[in-house]
């Protein structure tokens, strides 16, 4: 048996009986591999942050479940087993690049991608994601919409309400969602969403859509020319097992998008999208390639753009920059 499935066996096992001592013979027994084997596994999971205790006559007991996103510990908060796969990764140039090859490779629909760290984590308007190791939840959701190409936009606002669900089911903190695709915690960023959707090559029509998602989770600083607007969980109050926080989130997403409402404009979820915004209300700067306009954000359509008060009147805004006065360093 190769090294990481061993490892993973031994890993799922420890979890499912987190607390009680499993001796390494019922555990080589269970795996089918031999006493040796399974100590060197147990080994190679300790070097990489498995906190397990051993001893003679006792055989292996996990202390407390690791802060990884290693498939193993994930799976253990899922709630149920998922039809789709859980695909867990250390390091990816990207979680919605790679979701993109595994599209053209036939994965199935809710295929879900997670990295520790990302070298080349997208952005908005061609900016990069900072994605280290260690302290985040770097994560692409593989779906594919089955609606027409108006609902499109409402993918990423239920995204975001997915998000914010998650967190305050983790934590108990209250983010609020920045219009379209940023999650507010304390005035600043705590995650970013971005949505690609791939269309078919014959007809043009949508066939999937790689919604994105970094979440950051135990950040201690950030970068001088990010303080005055990037925030984690951690740094507000709300530390949690990054894994966790992951099941939460799939959980979230699988019930948002099989439910189906999101395709019609289902007014209840308008309504939740509506009182979790951080943007109705407010002063905006809305900025597109023609320019910027200043206005009042005052509503959200049923196909998910923000309607914007200008001085000529009420317009839908489907794309382009928003910025908020008051959030992520806007005066």
């Amino acid at each position: 048996m190769p090294n990481a499935a061993l490892e993973e066996k031994l890993a799922a096992l420890l979890l499912a009986h987190q607390g009680e001592y499993l001796s390494g013979e019922a555990v080589s027994r269970e795996i089918g591999v031999t006493r040796s084997a399974v100590w060197k596994a147990a080994g190679r999971l300790r070097q990489e942050g498995w906190i397990l205790e051993s001893g003679s006559n006792r055989g292996y007991r996990l202390a407390q479940v690791p802060d990884l996103v290693t498939a193993p510990v994930v799976e253990h908060f899922l709630p149920a087993p998922r039809s789709a796969p859980v695909l867990c990764f250390e390091e990816l140039d990207s979680t919605i690049t790679h979701g993109q090859r595994l599209i053209l490779e036939g994965t199935p629909d809710r295929t879900v991608v997670i990295a520790d760290r990302q070298t080349g984590g997208m952005g908005r308007m061609g900016r990069s994601f900072l994605s280290p190791g260690g302290v985040g939840v770097y994560l692409s959701y593989l779906l594919v919409p089955g609606c027409s190409g108006e609902r499109l936009s409402l993918l990423t606002s239920c995204a975001g309400l997915a998000v914010c669900g998650a967190i305050s089911a983790c934590t108990g903190l209250e983010p609020r969602i920045k219009w379209p695709n940023d999650v507010i915690l304390n005035r600043r960023k705590v995650c970013g969403i971005l949505t690609r959707l791939v269309s078919d090559g014959e007809d043009g029509s949508i066939s999937w859509a790689v919604i994105g998602i970094g979440i950051n989770v135990g950040q201690k600083e950030f970068p001088p020319e990010l303080a005055d607007k990037a925030v984690s969980l951690r740094m507000a109050g709300g530390p949690v097992l990054r894994a966790e926080l992951a099941a939460e989130l799939i959980r979230r997403l699988d019930g948002i998008f099989s439910a189906g409402g999101w395709k019609e404009g289902d007014p209840a979820l308008l309504g939740e999208l509506r009182c979790l915004s951080c943007t109705l209300g407010q002063p905006v700067v809305v900025v597109s390639p023609t320019g910027e306009e200043q206005g009042e954000a005052v509503d959200l359509a049923p196909d998910g753009s923000l309607l914007v008060r200008f001085p000529g009147g009420i317009r839908a805004v489907s794309s382009g920059e928003v910025s908020v006065r008051g959030l992520l360093g806007y005066a």
